[in-house]
């Protein structure tokens, strides 16, 4: 079994799982409840769908129905890394520079 917990509602039948333990029952490393304390958190599921990871530039994010216990993936874009994120200061700093520059130039020009 499966344990899915820590849901963030979309909307009535979809929620985002921000928890999944899959050996909930194990000894050593479960979480220490029995099926009726886990059902109370979250569901319990047999198996999840295999995430397709054919775009690198998204990530899969679980989703789950809680009344049909029925799970999918939805794709999300990747979050940019710390050197992504840099690199696109930087082209909009060039950017707000050359708009910057061509007003100065243009000024000087008349």
């Amino acid at each position: 079994m499966i344990f899915l917990g820590s849901f963030v509602k979309v909307n009535e039948t979809k929620f985002a799982v921000g928890f999944t333990h899959y050996a909930p029952f194990d000894e050593k490393d479960g979480l220490g409840k029995n099926e009726q304390e886990l059902r109370a958190e979250g569901i319990l599921v047999e198996s999840l769908p295999t995430p397709s990871l054919s775009d690198e530039t998204k990530v899969p994010v679980l989703f789950v129905n809680p009344t049909t216990g029925e799970t999918w993936f939805e794709y999300q874009d990747r979050p940019l890394t710390l050197q992504e994120q840099q690199a696109k200061k930087i082209l909009q700093l060039e950017e707000q520079l050359k708009i910057t520059q061509d007003a100065l130039d243009a000024l000087l020009l008349k």
